[in-house]
């Protein structure tokens, strides 16, 4: 069995087998500062992108003992200690780190993160920027940046949430502060951002938005389904009881679908009281922010008044 090398580890890399490339830096033998910092370094951020956080922190402290000039070490100690949620110890060592190294866009990110997570908005501003000017495509950091500059520079943080949804048009965090940027909440001024990214309102939107697109899915197929209900009904049952029947018949049809509305209307309205006193959302405002939502609640006001048309049509020609 050969003895692994950097070689082996470098052409794991390579394909992105960060698996591989850790068992095989675990397995080297090194003589010396430098090559025990090159492996250490490499175990770190092999660990890193595994989501190993302890074990990655535990190299990182490793290289960062036979290299504590150097900027990676920092960077991956912060980040290591940030995602287990160590927030000021994070903050702490990417300080230690800017302080030797103070235009490292890699501590800057860092601490940046950090400082966003304890909510010292005001030392993060610069770090972002600093920051945000190497890692354009990076969400975490963007949504970060966003955070940061939205309550004094709204163009700013509009810039970050539109290129946040833009790369990932599935992440609702990004869209949810795009949207409060662009279609605020009515009455909450410029941005209701820092109303929405509260957590019981957050929970409140996604439950409210899920039960509102089930409904709007699926309101023209239960308004053809209604509508052939009360034309049996109708046959059965109503003309032959009183006269002019198909007139109730179709304001029962109509009920109905006003039904839908109300369901829809008092899910909005539960969302609503979950906001601060003067601040509401509206079904044209979450259309608004929803195209798609819109379209289908236009598709569903065309299937009602097509079927309402055919009903009381066939009704009427029925005696």
């Amino acid at each position: 069995m050969t003895t692994p090398t950097f070689a082996d580890a470098d052409a794991a890399l390579a394909k992105h087998d960060y698996e591989a490339a850790l068992t095989i830096l675990e397995r080297i033998d090194v003589v010396g500062e430098d090559a025990c910092y090159r492996r250490d370094i490499q175990a770190a951020a092999c660990a890193d992108r595994l989501r190993l956080y302890p074990l990655c922190e535990e190299y990182a402290t490793r290289a960062h003992s036979y290299g504590n000039d150097m900027a990676d070490p920092f960077a991956l100690m912060a980040r290591a200690q940030r995602r287990q949620g160590l927030a000021t110890d994070a903050a702490a060592t990417a300080s230690s780190g800017a302080r030797i190294h103070p235009n490292n866009p890699a501590i800057a990110r860092e601490l940046a993160l950090a400082l966003v997570a304890l909510g010292r908005y005001e030392e993060a501003r610069g770090l972002a920027d600093l920051a945000t000017d190497t890692y354009r495509n990076d969400i975490e950091l963007l949504m970060a940046y966003g955070r940061v500059w939205e309550p004094v520079n709204p163009d700013a943080a509009q810039w970050a949430f539109r290129l946040a949804n833009k790369l990932n048009p599935d992440c609702e965090e990004a869209k949810t502060a795009y949207d409060s940027l662009l279609r605020p909440l009515k009455g909450a001024g410029r941005s209701s951002y820092q109303i929405e990214i509260q957590p019981p309102v957050a929970a409140a939107y996604r439950t409210m938005l899920r039960r509102v697109r089930a409904v709007v899915t699926t309101a023209g197929k239960f308004a053809a389904a209604s509508g052939v209900c009360c034309l049996l009904f109708y046959v059965g049952v109503a003309r032959s009881l009183f006269p002019g029947a198909r007139w109730w018949v179709f304001l029962l049809y109509i009920a109905s679908v006003i039904g839908v509305r109300a369901y829809m209307a008092a899910q909005i309205s539960m969302f609503n009281r979950t906001l601060p006193r003067g601040v509401r959302l509206s079904f044209m405002r979450l259309g608004g922010r929803f195209p798609e939502l819109r379209a289908k609640g236009l598709a569903c006001v065309y299937a009602v008044v097509i079927v309402g048309f055919f009903l009381i049509c066939i009704m009427s020609g029925i005696r």
